[in-house]
């Protein structure tokens, strides 16, 4: 009895070493493959610090801009079912941030005058000289509030989801962010969120779990692949890091002043309702509205809901 307990203690870690060797060598192959599989679906922008990839769909005269939050792997996917809708109305823009989906990597700080500055250049490459409509997610909220800042004549209104305030992030503790960032970098990179996957256990923490539940056989397949190669990625990691410094910056900024503003928020506990309150009072001009049953991805777990808000809002604002 002691022998086997023996050789179970002496051969365990050994075991392991294997497996996360196997998981490393099929991540690798898999990555490789789907990089192949999945080509860019849209075009590409110098903005001076990256190539941002970026996916144009509709026409008009005013154009709308998805900012994601922080690690989100891929806009494209993120936005589906938004862009899709919002295409209909004007021109519909989504785009990757440095090291997200199909856009490279950068070595430039992730600091929040660079992200302005990043999107400024986007935003007056593709749809020169339109109006703007801006539609944030969590973390993003803070590059559309600081290139509102900016640019408040090119800005006609702003759609926070479930984002936070400047006063939330400037304060917020980035300790438990780096945890979760770093801890799903290393199971993606032994193929271990890969394999979870496979096996139907997607994690909530970029959306998967709920989104896959809403798109197409064909995106669900490339939603999955940009998970798996990009969940926890190193340049998400360079934003976080400068997550109260950023918010700081934004904080002590202009407000948006009567810009129209909707918040939409997840039913999170009365915390993070006093947060969406904070955020709606940076605009003279705000609604701000709590959706029953959400998780933080509420356009996707509330699709119906949020895209009837965001139609009604957008009507009024362009009419």
């Amino acid at each position: 009895m002691k022998s086997k307990r023996k050789w179970k203690k002496s051969y365990m870690p050994i075991i392991l070493i294997i497996l996360l060797i196997i998981g490393l060598i099929w991540q690798f192959i898999m990555v490789r493959a789907e990089r192949k599989r999945y080509p860019a679906v849209g075009a590409y922008v110098d903005v001076g610090t990256y190539q941002a990839h970026y996916y144009s769909q509709g026409t008009g005269e005013v154009a709308f801009f998805f900012i994601t939050g922080s690690g989100t792997p891929c806009a494209y996917t993120d936005f589906y079912a938004l862009q899709n809708m919002l295409s209909t109305i004007g021109q519909t823009v989504t785009f990757d941030h440095a090291g997200s989906g199909w856009s490279s990597n950068t070595k430039t700080p992730r600091t929040i005058e660079n992200l302005a500055n990043e999107l400024s250049i986007l935003i007056d490459t593709v749809a020169q000289n339109k109006p703007v409509i801006l539609l944030c997610h969590s973390l993003g909220s803070l590059e559309t509030i600081r290139y509102a800042q900016m640019n408040p004549e090119k800005v006609k209104g702003i759609i926070f989801l479930d984002s936070g305030s400047p006063e939330f992030y400037s304060n917020d503790t980035e300790l438990l962010a780096k945890i979760l960032n770093r801890g799903t970098a290393f199971i993606r990179t032994f193929g271990v969120n890969r394999l979870l996957g496979e096996l139907g256990v997607l994690l909530p923490l970029y959306g998967e779990s709920v989104r896959n539940q809403n798109i197409s056989k064909k995106v669900k397949k490339l939603d999955k692949a940009m998970y798996y190669q990009l969940a926890g990625n190193p340049a998400s990691l360079s934003t976080i890091k400068l997550i109260n410094e950023n918010g700081e910056t934004v904080s002590k900024g202009p407000s948006l002043g009567e810009i129209p503003v909707l918040v939409l928020s997840s039913d999170s506990g009365k915390e993070w309702n006093d947060v969406q309150i904070q955020l709606a009072s940076w605009s003279n001009n705000s609604k701000q509205v709590v959706i029953d049953d959400s998780e933080h991805y509420l356009y996707w777990s509330n699709f119906d809901e949020v895209s009837e808000y965001i139609e009604t809002f957008v009507r009024e604002i362009i009419n």
